[in-house]
């Protein structure tokens, strides 16, 4: 699940919001420490 939400944030450009990876992480996909490492990706 995290290389195809990585995939889908494509660093900031992708449709994945931050507010979708939130999401995410409440529903157990994917770890808080995971979210940080995509977000970390917007360039």
């Amino acid at each position: 699940m995290f290389e195809m939400l990585m995939w889908l944030y494509d660093d900031g450009k992708g449709k994945l919001t931050v507010p979708m990876l939130a999401n995410a992480v409440i529903k157990g996909w994917i770890s808080d420490d995971q979210k940080k490492e995509i977000l970390a990706t917007k360039k």
